[in-house]
C-alpha cells in the first residue's frame, strides 16, 4: 500500500509558533486536543468506508487529512461529518468537566465543529453540501453553485473581519484566516476532489 504523501504549508511553522510560544499551556492542549480528535473522528470514518488516506497536510490553522475518493456521496457526506460530530462531542464534554481546562475545551472545540460546518473549500460543511448537491443536481451543477456559495460567504466573512478589525482593532486573525481561505478558493479551486463518484 501507498504510503500518505506529506506536506507543510509555506505559513504553517508561524501557527505552529504562535500556538507553542504565545499560547499559554492550557489553551495549547486544549487547541491540540480538539484538531487530533476532530480529525481522529475524519479517519476512523473513512476507514469504516473503505477509503485510505492518500495525504496529510499541515497548514496555519491545524491537519487536512486526505482520502482516497469515496464509493458514493452519501460516504463523502458521512466522513466529512463524523470530524464537527467529534468536536461537538468533545465540547459536550469540556462543559460538563467544567473548569479552566473544561472552559477552553468547550470554547476551542465548540469553534472547531461549528466553524468546520461552513461552506467553504475544503471545510467539512463545503464537502457535505457538495455531497447533497451532487446527488440531487450533478456534478458539474453542483461544482457552479458550491464555488458561487463560497465566494459570497467569504465576501460576508471578509467584510466582517474588516469591520471588527477597524471599529475594535482586534481580531487581525481573522482578516489573514479569510484571506488565506480566499485564495485557495480562488487559486487552488480545481485541486479539490473533481472525479466524479455515483
Amino acid at each position: 500500500m501507498k504510503k500518505p504523501s506529506f506536506y507543510i504549508e509555506p505559513l504553517a511553522p508561524a501557527g505552529l509558533f504562535v500556538l507553542l510560544f504565545v499560547c499559554e499551556q492550557m489553551v495549547c492542549v486544549s487547541i491540540i486536543t480538539s484538531v487530533l480528535i476532530h480529525e481522529a473522528a475524519h479517519l476512523l470514518a473513512a476507514l469504516f468506508c473503505g477509503e485510505r488516506t492518500k495525504s496529510v497536510r499541515i497548514t496555519p490553522f491545524g491537519i487536512s487529512l486526505g482520502f482516497s475518493l469515496p464509493k458514493t456521496y452519501g460516504e463523502e457526506a458521512f466522513v466529512a461529518l463524523c470530524g464537527p460530530a467529534a468536536s461537538l462531542v468533545y465540547a459536550a464534554f469540556g462543559y460538563f468537566r467544567g473548569g479552566a481546562f473544561g472552559t477552553e475545551v468547550l470554547i476551542f472545540s465548540a469553534f472547531l465543529g461549528i466553524i468546520n460546518l461552513l461552506p467553504f473549500p475544503t471545510f467539512d460543511g463545503w464537502r457535505i453540501l457538495r455531497a447533497l448537491l451532487c446527488r440531487i443536481l450533478g456534478f458539474d451543477t453542483a461544482e457552479r453553485i458550491m464555488h458561487a456559495i463560497s465566494l459570497i460567504c467569504l465576501f460576508f466573512a471578509w467584510m466582517i473581519s474588516v469591520y471588527i478589525l477597524f471599529y475594535s482593532g482586534a481580531n487581525f486573525a481573522l482578516l489573514l484566516f479569510c484571506a488565506y481561505i480566499f485564495a485557495f478558493t480562488v487559486i487552488k479551486k480545481d485541486c479539490i476532489r473533481e472525479k466524479k463518484m455515483v
